[in-house]
């Protein structure tokens, strides 16, 4: 749905005025208060039923959602300065932001602050609906909106900071409180900018498991997994961010279940699986009470455990299919929870869970998704740790291209157990002789067994002891 130019016009015009205003009267003076109730309402009519707003610079001309402003330059000249000595690329307004929001957001611009300063400011003051973003521009000349993700914050600090917001999601509602969204979304953001950099780092966290904090390791580990089949299969920007939204929550349901269900070390009784095969719906219950109005995340939290053949629950009607992006979020959903030690379970390495998964092509899974997903981590996902026939102990880094069988690699350990800080290199290489592969990979492990960072492996950094 594409902006009224007028109504754009009003928004801009409204945030000029309230930044004027702010320059001659202090924030609760009348003329200032009523400023920013003009700038507000202009917001929501500019928002309509849009879950966000993003305007910014591109090479010094002013996009709003994508589309260069090229009328009345006057008009926006004021902005484009202001964006400008701040050192700000563009902004993100997403659905919710208050009116209290926008003040401390006119507030902190009029410090004389600028870049990583704004956004340290906005977050002391806990405005979480306005985001700092750049605008990346395309090879294709669409203009791609992430969140700018520090070049200095590791993949590792990314994941770190989801899982916090998970765990505060999952406390609040059991506590009888609504979460906040802006939260929630600002994780995605932040995930769906390290995707677009660069998936295979990210993806490869989901490798790191924890038995005490399963549900909110999952939520996250589904999130990114979804957000990641989601980016190899095309989607654009504000589809995946639909998508992650859904797949981040799609167990928030799950806080309705006693403990005594979730870490049952057995087969759950007839009573406690009709408990259970409810977390969907109710999950879809916290959404709306957080102010999730999206089809799409709302669909894949009701729909994540439905079967490509229509089985599973809960049950949808006879006419009824499960939503494309629901079967992106059920593979996803599957594949972490097979590679995770259970109550009642242990878990399958990454090459077993695919091939069980294959087997229910057709009847549990949408085919076509998941040879996409099988295609996407290859045999060896990425942060699987690997013993090769050299004796060495390696850690896969990214996909093979030409074999799935034969990825990138990273040496961490010598033929001795030594640890090494060894080079990325393909298991395509042939031997000196050319005669057969240099090596190959004889069983995946889990990583914990052999005491490997997974992420400084990842990361690249030095894994060799000091002295």
């Amino acid at each position: 749905m594409n902006l009224e130019p007028k109504v754009a016009e009003q928004f801009f015009l409204s945030l000029n005025a309230a930044w004027k205003n702010l320059g001659l009267y202090s924030p609760t003076h009348p003329a200032a208060t009523a400023a920013f109730k003009n700038l507000s309402n202009a917001f929501e009519k500019m928002l309509g039923d849009r879950e966000r707003i993003t305007f910014g610079l591109l090479r010094g001309m002013l996009l709003l959602n994508g589309v260069p402003l090229t009328s009345k330059p006057d008009l926006f000249r004021a902005l484009v300065t202001r964006l400008q000595n701040s050192e700000i690329q563009g902004v993100t307004l997403l659905k919710g932001c208050t009116l209290e929001e926008l003040r401390h957001f006119a507030e902190v611009l009029g410090q004389n602050v600028k870049g990583v300063e704004v956004e340290q400011e906005l977050k002391r003051r806990e405005v979480t609906h306005i985001l700092l973003v750049k605008l990346v521009q395309e090879g294709t000349g669409e203009e791609r909106q992430t969140e700018a993700v520090d070049e200095r914050v590791g993949t590792g600090a990314i994941y770190s900071r989801a899982l916090q917001t998970i765990r505060k999601v999952f406390q609040e509602t059991r506590l009888g409180k609504v979460p906040s969204l802006g939260e929630v979304q600002r994780t995605v953001e932040d995930l769906v900018g390290s995707i677009l950099k660069g998936k295979h780092s990210l993806m490869a966290l989901t490798m790191i498991k924890s038995y005490d904090e399963y549900l909110f390791n999952h939520s996250v580990n589904v999130g990114i997994l979804s957000m990641t089949l989601g980016e190899s299969l095309g989607l654009d920007v504000t589809a995946l961010r639909e998508l992650g939204l859904g797949a981040l929550l799609h167990d928030v349901g799950k806080i309705n279940i006693p403990e005594t269900i979730i870490r049952a070390p057995r087969k759950l009784t007839e009573e406690e699986w009709e408990i259970v095969k409810r977390h969907p719906e109710d999950g879809v219950k916290i959404l709306e009470k957080m102010g999730v109005q999206t089809e799409i995340a709302l669909r894949v939290t009701k729909e994540h455990h439905i079967d490509f053949d229509g089985r599973g629950y809960p049950r949808l009607g006879p006419e009824d299919q499960p939503h494309a992006y629901s079967m992106v979020v059920h593979v996803a959903d599957t594949y972490d929870a097979m590679t995770t030690v259970r109550p009642y379970q242990g878990p399958a390495d990454p090459n077993q869970a695919i091939s069980r998964m294959k087997k229910l092509a057709g009847t549990a899974f949408n085919p076509l998704t998941l040879d996409s997903f099988v295609d996407m981590l290859g045999i060896y996902p990425p942060g699987t740790a690997v013993r090769l026939t050299s004796a060495e102990i390696a850690v896969v880094t990214r996909p093979g291209t030409e074999d799935t069988s034969r990825p990138w690699v990273r040496i961490v350990q010598d033929q001795e157990g030594k640890a090494v800080d060894g080079d990325e290199i393909s298991l395509m290489e042939w031997d000196s002789e050319g005669e057969d592969y240099a090596r190959s990979i004889v069983i995946a492990f889990d990583p914990v067994i052999r005491r490997i960072d997974v992420p400084a492996v990842l990361q690249g950094k030095d894994l060799t002891p000091v002295g």
